[in-house]
């Protein structure tokens, strides 16, 4: 059976959860704006290059899979006897 606690207030309050202050719509903006002043954004050069890297990096896994699934086909083939060892 599961322990019941109760609350006493000699933690004065310690533990209580404090409540979220809610902002306006207005508000909320404004520290978006304050927050994306801060980002450090990639130079040009950064963002292409980062991109050739995705690209190759896209091309050898597709190669990489395009064989695994060569070598996969090939040995269903030989397992199911449509194709002989010669």
């Amino acid at each position: 059976m599961a322990e019941v606690t109760k609350r006493t207030d000699e933690t004065d309050g310690a533990d209580a959860p404090v409540a979220a202050r809610r902002t306006t719509p207005i508000e909320f903006f404004k520290q978006v704006r304050r927050e994306a002043k801060k980002v450090t954004w990639p130079s040009w050069k950064e963002t292409w290059l980062t991109t050739m890297m995705v690209f190759i990096m896209v091309g050898l896994t597709m190669v990489f899979f395009a064989a695994v699934d060569f070598a996969l086909q090939y040995g269903e083939t030989l397992l199911i006897g449509a194709r002989r060892l010669s």
